[in-house]
């Protein structure tokens, strides 16, 4: 009876010890967050923190975005746990606050959380999720919790998947689990690295618990062979597969490949980005046969334009149409727009103060300038470019426009559009900190949201441009086109009330 009863009390420790339930002790910044219940933005984020990492799911007429929540000088050992937002129409959101929880103990695989994916399966959710914890090896490695309503997790420390010998301990991270059905099989798409090189790996299972290592499933093919492909993910939508990642470095770009099945080969279209590099971190969710992606607009060190760019900052969610070859293209979210037009905030047109002469190293501009824009709203433009192309300058100072350190340029010529955070006099032996291909035609046509230090480029319904401007609120801003062009323009602002 002594041993019976022992065994038994070991079995219960075992299923104890193997489905922890996920809490910890909240912090106080976690507390703070819960108290915020709700938040209406283009871009959001609860204050006092950030967000990072998007892990989209539409379920049952709502988008859920879990993501990891980023506390600046906190005062927990641990990082970024898992939170959640949810929305049905990407303008109102519920903060639901922590839903799974980094382990504040430095000897912890859990002491940092990253990125992962969830599914639902029968009525049962499942997040796997990255580990990561610098005191440990491997650093990183795969976690697996459950849930019955997306809000509370019970951890499966049991189904922890470790890096194989093939793979680099260090760099094993942001597991996408997906549904293949013509394999009749789930497969999980991990980020890692294989010979020096940055690769997406593939691991298979049928029952969601046993998981078959299949070897390096993406090869990288970016410009930068050693860069690590992050937040990968596959998704079938309009009867094309399409595998997505964000290069780690130089370009920070979120890109995709088509593929007319799920093993490839993989095509990289001639516009193979979603955006520029002020989008990161973008992961698809699909509504209704509609295409999604959900990325962070990055903060800046300081909050000033001149700092260096941080990890995390504002949600940011654009709505991708495929054209007949399967390129994808950026729009705004019907959602949004649809809270846009409803919106009983003011509606006026813009016309220029003034009207001032630019030199420049690469020719004579006529610049006009505009007042303030609100703190939020959509800007809605209409410019003719005869030529080679036009300069939206912002955060005016005075009348001096060659001053001016925000600068988003539309090329024409080169059929590219530009940020560059540097004087315009002097852009043309700058950097651009972030550009994109754009065909350009007779006209521009733009939906520019604007939020705080935060404008969105929406160009000619084909293009989305995330740009973070410190300077830009409650200062002028301009529209600067060569002397020997003419000057057509229809500009209207939607102010959110």
């Amino acid at each position: 009876m002594k041993k019976l009863t022992s065994a038994i009390i070991f079995a219960l420790l075992a299923i104890y010890i193997s489905n922890t339930p996920a809490y910890s002790k909240m912090s106080k910044e976690t507390l703070q967050n819960k108290s915020i219940t709700h938040i209406n933005a283009f871009f959001p984020r609860v204050d006092g923190s950030f967000v990072g990492d998007p892990m989209p799911v539409y379920n049952e007429g709502e988008f859920d975005i879990f993501y990891l929540n980023d506390v600046r000088g906190g005062s927990d050992l641990g990082v970024h746990a898992i939170h959640l937002l949810s929305t049905t129409d990407l303008y109102h959101y519920q903060n639901h606050s922590e839903v799974i929880p980094y382990v504040n103990n430095v000897n912890d695989p859990e002491l940092l959380l990253g990125t992962g994916s969830i599914i639902k399966v029968g009525d049962t959710w499942h997040a796997w999720y990255t580990a990561h914890n610098e005191n440990v090896f491997p650093v990183e490695s795969i976690m697996h919790a459950t849930s019955k309503d997306r809000l509370h997790w019970v951890k499966h420390p049991q189904d922890t998947i470790l890096p194989g010998d093939n793979y680099r301990g260090n760099d094993f991270r942001d597991p996408h689990v997906v549904w293949v059905a013509e394999k009749k099989e789930y497969w999980m798409l991990i980020t890692t690295r294989s010979n020096g090189r940055g690769v997406i790996a593939r691991y298979s299972s049928t029952d969601l618990k046993n998981w078959e290592d299949r070897g390096v499933f993406f090869d990288n093919d970016t410009l930068t062979s050693n860069s690590n492909l992050e937040c990968p993910m596959l998704i079938f939508f309009n009867g094309r597969w399409y595998l997505s990642f964000s290069d780690q470095w130089p370009l920070r770009l979120t890109q995709y490949r088509v593929a007319d099945n799920p093993e490839g080969p993989w095509r990289k279209l001639g516009n193979y980005a979603v955006d520029g590099a002020g989008f990161y971190a973008g992961k698809l969710a699909i509504k209704d046969d509609r295409l999604f992606i959900f990325g962070w607009i990055p903060t800046k060190a300081g909050n000033s334009d001149q700092g260096n760019i941080d990890w995390a900052g504002n949600l940011v969610v654009h709505e991708l149409i495929a054209d007949k070859d399967g390129q994808l293209k950026s729009v705004i979210p019907q959602e949004l727009q649809g809270v846009i037009n409803d919106n009983p905030g003011s509606v006026r047109s813009l016309q220029p103060v003034k009207t001032l002469k630019t030199a420049t190293q690469f020719g004579p501009l006529q610049s006009y300038v505009y007042p303030p824009l609100p703190k939020r709203g959509e800007l809605t433009a209409t410019v003719d470019i005869p030529s080679a192309g036009m300069i939206m300058s912002f955060g005016l100072t005075d009348d001096h426009i060659s001053d001016s350190t925000l600068n988003v340029v539309f090329n024409k010529t080169k059929g590219k559009i530009y940020f560059f955070n540097s004087p315009l006099t002097s852009i043309h032996r700058a950097n651009a900190e972030s550009w994109m291909d754009v065909p350009m035609g007779e006209k521009i046509e733009l939906h520019i949201l604007i939020q705080d230090s935060m404008a969105v480029f929406y160009i000619n319904n084909t293009a989305a441009f995330s740009t973070r401007m410190y300077s830009m609120p409650g200062k002028p801003w301009s529209i600067s086109l060569p002397q020997s062009d003419s000057f057509h323009a229809t500009l209207k602002i939607q102010e959110m009330k």
